[in-house]
């Protein structure tokens, strides 16, 4: 099988980039040829590739659009649509995949144009991110360019769509979409024996990209309610993003004991230091952090958001899941601090439940996806 993943960067340290480097690393094999295809990559991977996964960007800098005046923005949009062209055209003629992978979000705008390249290859669409949150664009030349390409329509062209959770599922297949399958995210990394690191007293930890989306400012505050109460504890989060400054603001506001670190390619240690683990998300594709921290003995709090962590946690066993609400998320976050021995055995049920998505089982899961595309 020849396979080729077509997705954005994969310089992001997140989910989406960490997930699609492990499924390639894993399908990469003598019988199987992986290639990742990206337009607008900048740097190194965030996450190691195998030398026998193939990485090549297009150079077609999309975002170098907004720096012009709002009508100026089209014509460069259709000289770079132009550009796109030509080269994913070349790169496929050269590689003759079996199946194309599309990853959305952020791709919505280029499926039409794949599907026209690559034709009669089939297209499989995989959605990282809730439906109707991956759609939401910001200002009016993006709503509009939006509304051309009408991504919803060559969507529903596609040979198949994963979605990573049965409510996403559920939601893509409301607006018409019918050839659909879940599969989560894999898991590629489970230390059988913990490793001899020591837990840092009273620390919390968060891991996420610092967006609109992971609401840190809703766990910022809940943790101002708790701060006084609980002096020994604090919260770590391991992130970076557009709204690192108005977070830091609000934090000094708050007079709180958070810090704000780098991401790490080490997380897992950072993990296994930590007590227990909180999200603060508006929505999420899936959450693979709330599984990589279960893998490592942490129990979950975690908003009840759509639609990951409610398939994920098993709530009162393997974490506690809270309203979309400051205060909600306050009282479950004090629960865990105050409830050490229960915290603890969460924490082992956790890490039990974890094992499920090892990579080995869940990898094999979306090759078969893949080839079962071709043989129809």
């Amino acid at each position: 099988m020849k396979l080729l993943y077509f997705t954005p960067l994969l310089n992001n340290v997140g989910g989406l980039e960490r997930t699609l480097t492990d499924k390639a690393n894993f399908i990469a094999s003598d019988s199987n040829e992986v290639m990742i295809v990206t337009y607008e990559h900048d740097g190194e991977p965030a996450y190691e590739l195998k030398e026998s996964v193939e990485h090549v960007d297009l150079a077609c800098h999309f975002f170098t659009i907004y720096r012009y005046p709002f009508f100026r923005r089209f014509s460069e949009a259709l000289r770079l649509k132009r550009l796109f062209h030509q080269k994913l055209k070349a790169v496929v003629n050269r590689f003759r995949p079996d199946v194309v992978v599309v990853t959305v979000p952020n791709t919505e705008n280029f499926i039409c144009d794949v599907m026209k390249v690559v034709k009669p290859v089939p297209v499989v669409i995989e959605s990282h991110l809730a439906y109707g949150y991956s759609v939401i664009r910001r200002g009016l030349a993006e709503k509009l360019l939006y509304l051309v390409y009408n991504p919803q329509r060559a969507i529903r062209r596609s040979q198949l769509l994963v979605a990573l959770t049965s409510g996403d599922a559920d939601n893509w297949r409301r607006h018409g979409v019918r050839n659909i399958v879940k599969i989560p995210n894999p898991l590629t990394r489970y230390d059988m024996t913990p490793p001899a690191v020591e837990k840092v007293p009273g620390r919390i930890i968060c891991v996420g990209r610092l967006t609109r989306q992971k609401r840190y400012d809703r766990l910022i505050d809940a943790f101002a309610l708790l701060a006084d109460k609980y002096p020994q504890w604090h919260v770590d989060i391991f992130g970076q993003g557009e709204d690192l400054e108005e977070l830091q603001q609000r934090i000094l506001a708050k007079g709180v004991r958070i810090r704000i670190l780098k991401p790490t390619k080490d997380i897992y240690t950072e993990y296994w230091r930590s007590q227990f683990f909180v999200m603060s998300s508006d929505f999420e594709g899936f959450g693979l952090v709330i599984i990589e921290a279960m893998s490592c003995g942490l129990p979950i709090v975690s908003t009840n958001c759509p639609h990951g962590p409610e398939e994920i946690i098993a709530d009162g066993e393997t974490g506690l899941l809270a309203n979309l609400d400051t205060s909600d998320l306050a009282e479950k976050i004090e629960w865990m601090i105050t409830h050490e021995s229960e915290r603890q055995a969460m924490g082992a049920s956790a890490r039990r439940a974890a094992a499920d998505y090892l990579c080995k089982d869940v990898a094999k899961r979306w090759e078969q996806a893949y080839k079962s595309v071709i043989a129809k």
